[in-house]
């Protein structure tokens, strides 16, 4: 697995390769690592890489981000700057966004999901969602969350937002989609696990950017489940 280090003048790229052998002692993974921390150097350098770390420090540098970020969909890129908040890291459709100063367990964290996707890249499945007027096809890899608002359903997707009228109700949303890894902590949500990213206090926060409520009577249940999933993940990388 390749992993690249674009830093364009942060100098954290030392850092990044500290956590990285740490990383690699804890997990016993191998990485190939090319640290192109010259600030010179072009960020379309970084060809056929697995996972790309781009440390951003001048917003001069945007448009170059969001061309890279389309052009290398199958990379997972993961943006470091000082931004607090990860809806930065989605306008540019990358993987995921770290905030600086570095915390190292959120970095394991996300290191720990691009490796899980990067060997887990089997077919997708697909899920028919039938309405009186369609059927919606969707991959439940894509979904954030579903939230029940009135009578409809939100489905929240890496593609953007979806309004479904159809015939299921939440509870049964939840047993269409609890085999793949669907849980629901409050009444109106059902959250994929797999796009949550820290659970703090009664608030789930996605990777999305979502802050999601947690209702207070399923918090032990649901941080089991969560706990299970994620001990789970770990085994299977």
């Amino acid at each position: 697995m390749k992993i690249a280090i674009y830093d364009t003048g942060l100098s954290i790229s030392d850092q990044i390769l500290k956590l990285l052998d740490k990383y690699i002692r804890m997990r016993d993974i191998n990485f190939n690592i090319c640290n192109l921390s010259n600030s010179d150097c072009q960020l379309s350098l970084i060809c056929k890489v697995d996972i790309a770390f781009i440390c951003i420090d001048s917003s001069s540098q945007i448009e170059m981000l969001r061309k890279f970020c389309l052009n290398n969909s199958k990379c997972k890129i993961i943006i470091v700057a000082y931004i607090p908040d990860y809806r930065y890291a989605f306008q540019f459709h990358a993987f995921d966004f770290i905030s600086l100063p570095i915390c190292e367990k959120n970095f394991f964290h996300t290191l720990d999901d691009a490796v899980y996707y990067l060997t887990h890249t089997s077919v997708e499945t697909t899920v028919a969602l039938r309405t009186p007027f369609e059927t919606l096809n969707i991959k439940p890899a894509k979904i954030y969350y579903f939230e029940r608002c009135d009578r409809k359903i939100v489905i929240s997707t890496t593609q953007g937002e979806y309004i479904y009228i159809g015939r299921y109700t939440m509870k049964e949303l939840t047993q269409k989609f609890k085999p793949y890894n669907f849980e629901c902590p409050h009444k109106s949500f059902l959250v994929n696990l797999r796009h949550l990213k820290y659970i703090k206090g009664f608030d789930i926060y996605m990777s999305s950017g979502a802050i999601i409520p947690l209702a207070q009577k399923r918090t032990v249940e649901f941080k089991a489940t969560y706990n299970k999933y994620i001990e789970k993940r770990f085994d299977l990388i």
